[in-house]
């Protein structure tokens, strides 16, 4: 039995907490002295228990199994892959969207779209929200249980089963009998809420019409990717044992390609002069021009040491 989990807090809370609302400012201290106090890496048996056997055997709500151990040449494999094609591939992204944005024409003209300035819009809202401390452990609840929420339908994509799930400022975990990569890092890179708001309005738009409701939804897509970006960002750092299950260098270059291809989406989505065809043909064209300087300069440093 599997548990999938976020690390964030651990410890007693309401001693630290203010009589009135907590600012965000205390709300990270307190989940970073929490994650001090646990280890959350991963529920499994213990001498043949279930894994709800052994949770409440070891009388911790969080049980602290050994370090994940990969074998020497899976570890080996997995840092090839992340040095030799993923990180590649995040550095042409990095460079085809500079390209592209940087571009005067698509400049001139993406920065005045309604599409970029109602995106935008709501980034900043959120931004000025996460750093102004207001609902601070509202919103830590919230991206907890996107994260659980997104474990779970991974789970069950891969025809997976969950037998228990918690969600708390705390922390929280899922139960289940199937890991994998997609389900361990899929709530790195997948925005819970972005999808959910847009499934709510799709749903709303299939059966009235919602005034300026293009505006309204790129304000709130543009909040909710903000959201998840922002909160990833600080929850990354602490000790996930998602990231841990298959190397965390391997998992972060996954996190990180798959968060720039979000975002490429979403500037082609946003801007009419970009289109998803001529990005794919720059990014190829990109790709191609490094392999051959790659390939050249390989070529040298081999002649360089036979002769």
């Amino acid at each position: 039995m599997a548990r999938r989990q976020i690390n964030l807090k651990a410890g007693k809370s309401n001693r630290m907490r203010r009589a009135a609302r907590p600012s965000l400012g205390n709300t990270l201290k307190l989940a970073k002295q929490r994650t001090r106090d646990i280890q959350n890496i991963r529920a499994g048996r213990r001498a043949g228990m279930s894994a709800m056997a052994a949770i409440a055997e070891s009388g911790n709500e969080f049980v602290c199994d050994h370090d994940f151990h990969i074998p020497w040449p899976n570890r080996m494999m997995r840092w090839a892959v992340a040095l030799l094609v993923l990180a590649p591939l995040c550095f042409i992204t990095v460079l085809t969207l500079f390209q592209r944005v940087g571009d005067p024409h698509v400049l001139h003209h993406f920065y005045k779209t309604t599409e970029f300035v109602c995106f935008a819009a709501g980034v900043m809202l959120m931004i000025s929200w996460f750093f102004s401390g207001l609902l601070g452990e509202k919103f830590l609840y919230l991206y907890v249980l996107g994260h659980e929420l997104t474990h779970a339908f991974f789970v069950y994509f891969c025809f997976g089963r969950i037998s228990d799930m918690r969600v708390s400022t705390q922390g929280g975990y899922i139960m289940t009998n199937k890991s994998n990569l997609l389900i361990a890092l899929s709530p790195y890179f997948v925005p819970f809420w972005s999808v959910v708001i847009l499934s709510i309005f799709g749903l709303v738009s299939i059966m009235t019409e919602i005034p300026f409701g293009e505006q309204i939804l790129l304000v709130l897509l543009g909040g909710s990717w903000c959201f998840h970006m922002v909160w990833t960002i600080w929850m990354i750092p602490k000790d996930q044992p998602d990231l841990k299950e298959h190397g965390t260098f391997f998992s972060l270059m996954i996190i990180v390609f798959c968060n720039l291809a979000l975002l490429a989406a979403m500037v082609c989505a946003a801007s009419p002069a970009i289109t998803y065809k001529g990005f794919a043909f720059n990014w190829a064209n990109i790709a191609w021009d490094l392999g051959e300087a790659a390939l050249a300069q390989a070529k040298g440093l081999l002649r360089a040491f036979i002769g």
